[in-house]
């Protein structure tokens, strides 16, 4: 029996708003929530796909960031000082001639601009940050770039060719931002993102994950590490507060107790 144009583009519409609110779904689970058929699914995703609003993958798919997720620009300028503050916090651990890497949020990137008057003699950067190259560009700052596929709304590069970039290459500090805290642990706005995060702490030394007190008690969609994993936490959120979410206070930096 043929269904009608509005029934589909309305399964449609709810398999849209499915994924920008979970980011990613296995083809089953698609299958499961929309009592639909692999095939159907499958035609489903292409056509939303085709359109822009998701992202194929092998086995399933991804929102793509839209308007619903702030752009970088409308992200920047939210707690900027404190975001600031928690950047001067890793200078300390930037030794000379170190490798680091500088993640694509808004708090690493606080970091990127404090690195010119910082003056590290030696110290190299990778990014996948656009705002990062632009702005380290026009400094003496030696900068590397990873491959990757643009996230035109994030400035970001993700995706394989971002994580195949790694490969040969060993970081003494990493520094990524997160999206949210909780008794689970560091949470991030997508599992590509995610995926890029977590093969970066693999080829580093030391990670240290930069996290505004704004975020605590906050679940995004993809899970970076549990509370315990070999990831530095430096918030300038308050024992009181952590413990209000029932985080331990132990994932505190001492300076920030």
């Amino acid at each position: 029996m043929r269904v009608a144009k509005d029934v589909i583009e309305a399964r449609r519409q709810l398999l849209a708003d499915l994924l920008q609110n979970g980011r990613y779904l296995a083809l089953d689970r698609i299958c499961q929530e929309l009592s639909i058929s692999p095939a159907t699914a499958r035609r489903d995703l292409n056509e939303l796909e085709r359109s822009g609003r998701v992202k194929r993958t092998p086995g399933g798919a991804l929102a793509r960031f839209t308007a619903r997720f702030p752009t970088f620009n409308e992200r920047l300028n939210a707690q900027a000082p404190a975001k600031q503050a928690l950047a001067r916090q890793v200078l300390p651990h930037l030794l000379s001639g170190f490798t680091i890497y500088i993640d694509g949020g808004t708090t690493p990137y606080a970091l990127a601009r404090l690195l010119p008057e910082a003056d590290i003699p030696g110290l190299k950067v990778v990014t996948n940050s656009l705002p990062v190259v632009d702005f380290l560009s026009s400094t003496s700052v030696a900068l590397h770039v990873l491959g990757g596929s643009l996230v035109p709304r994030q400035s970001l590069l993700l995706g394989g060719e971002a994580i195949q970039s790694l490969r040969q290459r060993i970081f003494d500090v990493a520094i990524l931002g997160a999206e949210g805290l909780t008794q689970a642990g560091i949470w991030n706005s997508a599992p590509e993102v995610v995926e890029l995060q977590k093969a970066v702490i693999r080829h580093s030394r030391q990670s240290f994950v930069l996290l505004t007190s704004d975020k605590l008690g906050k679940q995004a969609a993809s899970l970076l590490a549990p509370l315990g994993e070999p990831l530095r936490l430096i918030t300038d959120a308050s024992a009181k507060q952590m413990e209000a979410q029932q985080i331990p206070v132990s994932m505190l930096q001492e300076r920030n107790r």
